[in-house]
């Protein structure tokens, strides 16, 4: 569900840019973390994400909004899921059906985010 593609940090040689798919990622206790959030605010497919804006997850289980709370392991980082800088957006029209109010299930969207070794735990 996750590809990895190494990047460059103008104060770190650690960044990690993943691009993460549209399916439910399963944390270590089985949780469900829902990404569909990350794409509601475009409106018919064509406005690009801002750069630098950052985006947060969804606990379909809890059924609430979080605040980067979410740990998700990736490559040997700590860090929450999909947590990260939106670069771009690869949009695929298929995915429309898949925004609001449920998790995506098929891997159709693609966001591309730099990630960041987190040290501390994230509550």
């Amino acid at each position: 569900m996750i590809m990895s593609l190494i990047g460059t940090h103008p104060t770190s040689a650690h960044e990690i840019t993943h691009v993460c798919n549209g399916a439910v990622f399963h944390r270590d206790d089985h949780r469900r973390v829902c990404v569909y959030h990350l794409l509601d605010h475009l409106l018919g497919w064509t406005d690009p994400v801002p750069v630098g804006e950052y985006y947060d997850t969804y606990d379909c289980d809890r059924g609430r909004h979080t605040v980067y709370g979410y740990r998700w392991r990736a490559d040997g980082y700590d860090g929450a899921a999909c947590l990260g800088t939106a670069k771009d957006v690869l949009q695929n029209r298929q995915c429309a059906g898949h925004i609001g109010g449920r998790a995506w299930s098929e891997g159709l969207c693609y966001m591309r985010f730099e990630m960041y070794p987190i040290e501390e735990d994230l509550e």
